[in-house]
């Protein structure tokens, strides 16, 4: 371990009470105490869809074969709608409905479709900023995840939403803690509008705060992995990232430096399949204990990722691809 890692993370604990070996609590502010698991789950990975009317009905397919997947939950990483949509209330609206129809505890994070590139006339010519209001107000001002279940997992996972900014969220299954954050396509939302800039920062210092507490919490609770959201795909092979990104790789660092088991680091935004590890330091040491996944995205919406999480075996995540095609078979990356 590196000195700088053992740093952060003591700069993390600093604060906390001290754990006896084993010791696993709860994010409840009651501090009880909550017995790890030993089974398995899995969970579903998907995004950027539907991008048109008629891909309504390959989504709606594609979330009722979901249903019939023994899944803890389906994370959706953004981008509900196409680029040359209309950011309309009435969209909205159907799109939320058709999300909010499954069965499974369904958390939705932002994308920039939605808000960042709704002042595109392509798009309707909206103004940005009031379309993340009307989705806050529609889609996460309820303290719950989507779906049939989503009130029973609220309790079940401690999911929680950041006051201030509800899109970002955290629960946890079992060992595993998770957290969703708001950093979407488009550079980020960091140019394009009228007071794009200063809604940047708001955004940027909020999700650090999240994340950095986050990672905080899953050490206290001597997490067994971590599993960070987001909708966009902030290029880590470029050598100097994109300003829009390069604070978000920066606070990804940090957690990875802080945190020393598993780390999935879940997209979508370029609609391709990945699974890699493309985390580096700033000379350029990659991450070892974390993975990149990218869902597939539109066109490909007979296609969904299964990730299943095994506290037994050495690699604890085992990530496939499925189609609805060949339910219930995997194939490889």
């Amino acid at each position: 371990m590196r000195p700088e890692r053992g740093a952060a993370r003591r700069r993390l604990l600093r604060a906390a009470p001290a754990l006896a070996a084993g010791t696993w609590l709860g994010p409840a502010s009651d501090g009880r105490a909550a017995a790890p698991p030993t089974r398995g789950f899995a969970f579903a990975l998907i995004g950027d869809l539907p991008y048109t009317e008629s891909g309504e009905a390959d989504a709606a397919a594609l979330l009722a074969a979901l249903d019939a997947e023994p899944l803890e939950l389906v994370i959706h990483v953004g981008d509900i709608k196409g680029g040359v949509e209309p950011c309309s209330d009435a969209l909205f609206a159907r799109r939320h409905a058709l999300l909010a129809g499954g069965t499974h505890p369904l958390v939705l994070l932002p994308g920039d479709n939605e808000w960042t590139d709704c002042h595109r006339m392509l798009a309707g010519g909206f103004e940005p900023l009031e379309r993340l209001a009307a989705l806050r107000a529609l889609i996460w001002s309820g303290p719950s995840p989507m779906g049939a279940r989503g009130e029973a997992a609220r309790a079940a996972f401690a999911f929680e939403r950041q006051p201030g900014q509800p899109e970002n969220v955290r629960w946890r299954v079992g060992p595993v803690r998770f957290v969703g954050l708001h950093v979407v396509g488009s550079g980020n939302g960091r140019d394009g509008f009228d007071g794009s800039r200063a809604a940047f920062a708001l955004r940027r210092d909020r999700n650090r705060a999240w994340l950095r507490e986050t990672v905080r919490r899953a050490l206290i609770e001597r997490a067994d992995a971590l599993v960070i959201a987001s909708h966009a795909n902030p290029d880590f092979e470029r050598t100097t990232p994109r300003a829009g990104f390069a604070d978000w790789i920066e606070d990804l660092r940090a957690a990875a430096d802080a945190f020393p088991r598993p780390i999935l680091l879940l997209h979508g935004d370029t609609h391709r399949f990945r699974l890699d590890r493309p985390l580096a330091d700033r000379d350029g040491r990659i991450y070892p204990q974390v993975t990149r996944v990218e869902c597939f995205g539109w066109p490909f919406t007979a296609s969904w990722v299964h990730i299943a999480y095994d506290p037994d075996e050495t690699v604890r995540f085992r990530v496939t691809t499925r189609d609805l095609a060949a339910p219930g078979h995997g194939r490889g990356p």
